[in-house]
């Protein structure tokens, strides 16, 4: 009697490692090691003006990347074509109610109202971060669906629309730094889809025509930021000093660093001998205490996944893939030099974290996110360029 063969089904744990096999391992191990080296220098960075409350940072920290790494290989798992032609609509319905709703009931320093607190969590919430991870998502839906006739002034003013709407939004809290992101994002998703040049220049014209407007339009605050962002010097006691007690702190770190928990700036007991040292100066803290080598690393590690990022881009199932991962750089690579800028007294200081180094659990579970659907894209890509599809 002849016995009918029987099937193997593969288990849970088959199917994951079958499903990690196919992510792009570099990405990931990449993320994980500046997630890594960040809580190792929010450490420092906290050690000794918040000894107690620095165990809260840490672990803040670490829960919000293991919730990330959790949140990356749920997205790498999901057919990101399927569910974000489906969800695109609705995904940006919620991404303007969230930010409406913060300008309701955000809460902040000065005039920048985007964080939203609750009173039973001990940190607060940032949407517009999560915000950046949706526009892009919905953006390279619209992107790519107008792909063909992307330079009709119909497509380009929905376009610009789709943008416009959400930037607005993030303006509107006060929050300058975040909305100058989505700019970058909207600039180069476009240049990556093909618009033609002339509309970058004719943009430019207009900006350039509009400025008095918009300078005006902004807080004594935001201005002052600009202005002494450029020349901390011309307000040392104010505006400027931020910026110039990191510089010196990065002055000193020299080759090697003067140790970690050794810094004399960033391991000063008094607060104000490096303001924000945690979060928008920490920068200062990894250049005082590792040094060259210290940043050379980081860094290195940073570009690395850049580049990373932009070649998934170009192996991706479609266009739609490829817009999302120039979405994902553009966020690293401005957030990145943006940051450096503000640090080193070259670029105004606007309150934007360094990726994967800053204290900041909305930043960095945003950014694990983001690299969920970048891995979505690695995973379900082809492997022949002429298998390529327009969506």
């Amino acid at each position: 009697m002849n016995k009918k063969p029987v099937k193997r089904t593969r288990s849970a744990s088959d199917a994951f490692r079958a499903h990690l096999s196919r992510m792009d391992a570099s990405t990931a191990v990449l993320a994980l090691l500046m997630a890594g080296f960040g809580i190792v220098v929010i450490a420092s960075a906290v050690h000794s003006v918040m000894e107690d409350a620095g165990v809260n940072y840490v672990l803040i920290q670490l829960t919000a990347c293991v919730l990330g790494i959790g949140g990356m290989l749920l997205l790498s798992a999901l057919d990101y074509e399927r569910y974000l032609k489906r969800l695109s609509v609705p995904l940006f319905l919620c991404t303007c109610a969230i930010l409406a709703a913060t300008l309701v009931i955000g809460t902040g320093e000065g005039t920048n109202k985007s964080w939203i607190r609750f009173s039973f969590l001990p940190i607060g919430i940032q949407p517009s971060e999560f915000a950046k991870l949706f526009f892009i998502c919905t953006f390279s839906v619209h992107l790519s669906a107008v792909r063909q006739q992307l330079h009709r002034i119909g497509h380009l003013f929905l376009l610009c629309m789709h943008f416009g709407v959400i930037c607005g939004l993030v303006l509107l809290q006060g929050d300058l730094g975040s909305a100058l992101v989505f700019v970058f994002i909207f600039l180069c998703m476009m240049f990556s889809a093909g618009v033609r040049l002339r509309y970058f220049f004719i943009s430019a014209l207009l900006v350039l025509g509009a400025s008095p407007f918009l300078w005006d339009s902004l807080s004594y605050y935001q201005k002052q930021r600009i202005l002494v962002g450029f020349s901390p010097e011309a307000d040392p006691q104010g505006f400027g000093y931020q910026v110039l007690r990191a510089k010196e702190a990065i002055a000193g770190g020299g080759m090697w660093g003067m140790g970690y928990m050794q810094g004399a700036l960033s391991q000063s007991p008094v607060a104000s001998a490096l303001p924000k040292r945690h979060t928008d100066m920490i920068f200062a803290v990894l250049a005082e205490e590792l040094g060259c080598v210290g940043i050379a690393i980081y860094f290195l590690l940073y570009a690395a996944l850049v580049v990373r990022i932009l070649w998934i881009a170009s192996r991706a199932r479609g266009y739609l893939g490829s817009y999302l991962c120039i979405g994902a750089a553009a966020v690293f690579i401005f957030q990145g030099l943006e940051n450096l800028g503000m640090c080193m007294g070259l670029l105004p200081v606007i309150g934007l974290t360094l990726p994967f180094l800053s204290y900041g659990g909305s930043s960095v579970l945003s950014l694990f996110l983001l690299l969920g659907v970048v891995e979505s894209v690695a995973v379900h890509r082809v492997k022949y360029d002429s298998e390529r599809k327009e969506f």
